[in-house]
């Protein structure tokens, strides 16, 4: 039972020295390739791993400036403004300068921006398309005036 047991040892020990020794020759032969790769096409792999991404932020406030063609606003909060570039589906064509908004951001670019209740304004975001109209009640027509009634007719 012992000479079993040390075969099967010894058989288990070789093919893990030559599982390692074929490891190891694929690692060689790989590596040159790496070597070969130009250097600017690492370094966008290494900013990307080290540069964490920035939170998204959500604020609400008043539109200061608007580029709608340049893809820029400036919104002013309660702490301050801050200049922004719309995202890729952010759409500015419905604001103008003066509405009220709220917008969610990251690295100054602007990724939702959403008008604040009570203005009349469509806006669409880029997690989803969204269409909001308020309207504000206007006061009713005054009722058009009786006509006046015929005169008694006389006999």
């Amino acid at each position: 039972m012992k000479k079993i047991f040390t075969v099967v040892m010894a058989v288990a020990f070789a093919f893990s020295v030559v599982g390692f020794a074929v490891a190891a020759d694929n690692a060689m032969k790989a590596a040159p390739a790496a070597e070969k790769a130009p250097a600017a096409e690492k370094a966008p792999a290494a900013e990307k791993a080290s540069k964490p991404k920035a939170k998204a932020v959500t604020g609400t406030g008043t539109i200061e400036a608007l580029d709608a063609a340049a893809g820029t606003l400036t919104v002013k909060g309660k702490k301050g403004s801050v200049d922004l570039k719309a995202g890729k589906n952010v759409k500015l064509d419905y604001f103008k300068v003066g509405d009220k908004v709220s917008v969610t951001y990251a690295d100054g670019t602007a990724s939702s921006v959403k008008a604040v209740k009570g203005k009349k304004t469509t806006t669409k975001t880029e997690t989803k398309t969204e269409t909001k109209t308020t309207t504000e009640t206007m006061p009713a027509a005054p009722a058009p005036a009786a006509a006046p009634a015929p005169a008694p007719v006389k006999k």
